[in-house]
């Protein structure tokens, strides 16, 4: 009689399919973790690009904030805010990523006294379905 020890070829196959059915469940949670970074790193790209547009509304002085609402074609790098302006915006290409600024008056009896401003960034989701956006807003006090 031959008395190897060993496991049998049917014994390996079970082992290692049970290896991968307890293996999968963690596959599948490094992809969806994957595209959570992914998607983090949408929203920094879209965070960045209203706060940069934001500081520049902010740092601007009172009087060249024109009112209005600009859509992303308005909103161009060195090129000035609305018809009037010479307020020229220093903003970074970033792909797909769309832009509209909002500025309003906020009056006390006939004077102005802040200018409310609103920055909206969207993009486009990698997964279906609608666009998501990102918004910022602030007054501006007439300081004079």
């Amino acid at each position: 009689m031959n008395k190897c020890a060993g496991f049998s070829l049917v014994e390996i196959l079970v082992a290692v399919g049970i290896l991968a059915a307890s293996m999968l469940p963690i596959a599948l949670s490094f992809s969806s973790g994957n595209r959570g970074i992914q998607m983090t790193s949408d929203e920094f790209s879209a965070h960045s690009a209203a706060m940069e547009l934001m500081e520049q509304m902010m740092s601007a002085p009172f009087r060249l904030l024109p009112v209005g609402t600009f859509k992303d074609a308005n909103i161009v790098d060195g090129v000035p805010l609305g018809g009037g302006s010479p307020l020229r915006l220093h903003i970074s290409a970033i792909p797909d990523l769309s832009r509209e600024l909002v500025i309003s008056e906020v009056k006390k009896g006939a004077m102005v006294r802040f200018k409310k401003v609103e920055v909206t960034v969207s993009w486009a989701s990698k997964e279906p379905g609608p666009r998501r956006s990102f918004s910022l807003k602030s007054l501006l006090a007439n300081e004079s």
